[in-house]
């Protein structure tokens, strides 16, 4: 039962980043033809934006689902407080980061940024009947 659930969690996230960098790289299309110049620099702002959000919920995956089953309900319960506060520092230090240190479009970025945000708000709807 333990591999089952740990498995289904890793899938359920391998999943969700799929469809992130699905999202991601429509968006980053759209704003580099919307663009004629320095495409490339809204492409690479959407790209950056969204990766600020991809890493930080793969690591949480990762550590979310690192153990698993009824004698190590501290530890999931533990791992995933982990994992979350990895994922916030972590996401808001590469979107300073971003913002801060390159000259990267702003709207790009942040459109990155919030695009994968929804797709990973979303996500529970989207794969709830597929699940």
């Amino acid at each position: 039962m333990t591999n089952t659930i740990n498995s289904t969690g890793k899938q359920l996230a391998a999943r969700l980043l799929r469809v992130q960098a699905g999202a991601i790289f429509l968006l980053a299309c759209v704003f580099s033809l919307v663009q004629p110049i320095n495409g490339y620099l809204y492409f690479w702002g959407v790209v950056g934006g969204g990766i600020a959000v991809m890493i930080p919920t793969a690591l949480f995956a990762w550590r979310a689902f690192a153990s698993g089953g009824a004698r190590a309900a501290q530890q999931v319960v533990s791992n995933f407080f982990a994992g979350e506060a990895i994922k916030l520092t972590l996401a808001v230090a590469l979107l300073v980061a971003l913002l801060v240190f390159t000259t990267l479009p702003y709207s790009a970025v942040l459109s990155g940024y919030i695009i994968t945000l929804f797709v990973q708000w979303l996500a529970p709807i989207l794969f709830l009947k597929s699940t």
